[in-house]
């Protein structure tokens, strides 16, 4: 996972709401995926075991998260242990034809809940965090500039 993509997800962390947060896990876990198979590739073994022991971490996170007082818990279980199932086999067999349909599960299941994410006006989880602004201002010389706030560095300048 690249520099960017890590501070992109964190940024989407802090400032998403429940639903929104899981359509980053599974943004997550598809970069985490993609990075697996060009870590294969690449004959990167330990990139491949990392990012696919990241996948599996947030899948993993994804079966502890879920409410089964609500009935989609009991569809969305076997679907997460169909796919951490496929990925510890994976991971045991070193072979990555295992993963084969898992990135297909995962992409379904986040559009859906990225449909959902549109409806859902709830507040964000994580409160008194960083607000994030990014965008073009106008500088003295009628020139537009862009505006970007790091968020990497939280803590208090002395």
């Amino acid at each position: 996972m690249r520099k960017e993509q890590m501070q992109e997800f964190t940024a989407r962390v802090t400032q998403g709401n429940r639903t929104q947060l899981v359509v980053t896990i599974y943004d997550i876990i598809l970069v985490s995926l993609q990075d697996s198979r060009e870590a294969w590739n690449a004959e990167n073994m330990e990139e491949w075991r990392h990012s696919l022991e990241r996948a599996q971490a947030l899948v993993m996170e994804l079966v502890g998260a879920l409410d089964f007082q609500y009935g989609i818990a009991n569809e969305l279980l076997p679907l997460y242990l169909f796919v951490n199932r496929r990925i510890l086999h994976a991971l045991a067999r070193r072979r990555m034809e295992l993963l084969d349909g898992v990135d297909q599960v995962i992409r379904n299941l986040r559009n859906a809940f990225e449909e959902v994410a549109k409806t859902d006006r709830s507040a964000p989880v994580m409160a008194n965090t960083q607000k994030v602004y990014a965008g073009l201002t106008y500088g003295r010389t009628s020139d537009l500039s862009e505006m970007y706030q790091d968020t990497s560095n939280r803590g208090f300048k002395a």
